[in-house]
């Protein structure tokens, strides 16, 4: 059961805005803050690798934490500096020559995008799977595109421009006997729902920590199925920490999830996740999923009665993601006039999403995030004064 009075407590700035933003990046627990500036603290006084010594334990929890929350093994999973240098590193792990195939969701965020873009370069075929008339992915129209030529799969698990929550167990069912790699990005899903990796299918899973999670900024995660190692190709981003230089002409990459790690992080914000992992998991994720659901749902009903404002969801499953539009307003505008009077948004562009954006002829949108933290009171503010901005 969630406590939300101690919760907002753990969290000094919902004193002073409305923090709708947390599909952008959240705002971290007092637990959180206070893991990373003790721990900038010791190295203050004892030096780096002295700090990284004394406390192994702390900075493992964060392999045992994350493998926790996705139901793996701690060797399946690497610390990364964003969701994006996870996403890469995987991507560039799979082995791809002109010829083969990529097939590709409709709700791309453009850091990923640019990994098959540049792929096409190379000959690669990048094919786009839509999203059917419900907003979401077409499995239907996945079975037919798919074929042995296809080596990557490569979805996002909720759109970050119409929250749309895709489903992704449902395709790893589809993968689950072929040679193709399963590449999910769940960079809106961790923190705000339940994730099990052997239940979606993947081979493997990105997150960063600054989102629903409430970690620090600059932390992300990697998951790496341990089945699906033997079968990649060498990354192009090694050092001390991912592989050992085991002769004068030979190296030997890490034979777990470690590979994809590098040695030189932030030591200070690995903990920081950590705690962050432990903090949302001593809540429960059922209890997190329903209560960000239900605010959503007020926020997305009480939107809809608005004169002027359109909402923008799609997708059969919703989350914690709003998007609308103002008839009257361009998103970035009303963003700011929100952000001027304690309201926190975002308002994405069709550079961030050009897949989705561009087929819905959308320049851009006004996008909530709303978590657990908020309140109804919170959300009916909100809409009162998005209503008298317009």
């Amino acid at each position: 059961m969630l406590d939300i009075d101690q919760i907002r407590a753990d969290t000094p700035g919902c004193k002073d805005v409305i923090h709708l933003n947390n599909a952008g990046s959240s705002l971290p627990p007092r637990p959180v803050v206070d893991a990373v500036v003790d721990y900038l603290r010791q190295e203050e006084l004892a030096g780096g690798y002295e700090t990284a010594a004394a406390r192994v334990d702390e900075l493992d929890d964060f392999y045992r934490a994350t493998a926790e929350y996705l139901g793996c093994d701690t060797n399946e999973v690497a610390y990364c500096g964003s969701a994006s240098e996870a996403w890469w590193k995987a991507f560039s792990s799979v082995r791809l020559v002109a010829g083969d195939r990529i097939l590709v969701g409709h709700s791309e965020f453009q850091a990923n995008a640019f990994g098959w873009l540049q792929a096409m370069d190379r000959g690669v075929i990048v094919d786009v799977v839509p999203n059917d008339e419900r907003g979401d992915f077409d499995l239907a129209e996945f079975d037919r595109m798919f074929d042995t030529d296809v080596k990557l799969v490569s979805l996002t698990l909720i759109s970050m421009s119409n929250g749309a929550v895709h489903p992704a167990a449902q395709l790893g069912d589809r993968l689950r006997d072929t040679d193709a790699i399963y590449l999910l990005d769940f960079c809106q899903g961790a923190g705000q729902m339940a994730l099990n990796v052997d239940e979606l299918g993947c081979d493997f899973g990105v997150y960063t920590g600054r989102k629903f999670m409430r970690g620090p900024r600059g932390t992300g995660a990697l998951y790496a199925r341990s089945s699906v190692l033997g079968s990649l190709q060498p990354s192009p981003f090694l050092d001390g920490r991912s592989a050992t230089w085991s002769s004068q002409f030979s190296y030997e990459m890490a034979d777990s999830a470690l590979r994809f790690e590098f040695g030189e992080v932030s030591f200070a914000s690995k903990v920081g996740l950590a705690v962050a992992t432990r903090y949302a998991l001593s809540w429960g994720m059922d209890n997190i999923e329903n209560r960000v659901v239900s605010l959503a749902e007020r926020f997305r009903a009480q939107l809809a009665d608005v004169s002027g404002i359109t909402v923008l969801d799609e997708g059969t499953r919703r989350c914690g993601i709003v998007t609308f539009s103002a008839d009257s307003r361009q998103p970035l505008e009303l963003q700011q006039s929100l952000r001027s009077n304690g309201v926190n948004l975002s308002a994405p562009g069709r550079v961030n999403a050009q897949l989705d954006m561009g087929d819905r002829g959308l320049d851009g949108v006004l996008r909530a995030g709303v978590h657990y933290f908020n309140t109804d009171e919170e959300i009916d503010r909100a809409v009162s004064l998005i209503t008298g901005l317009i």
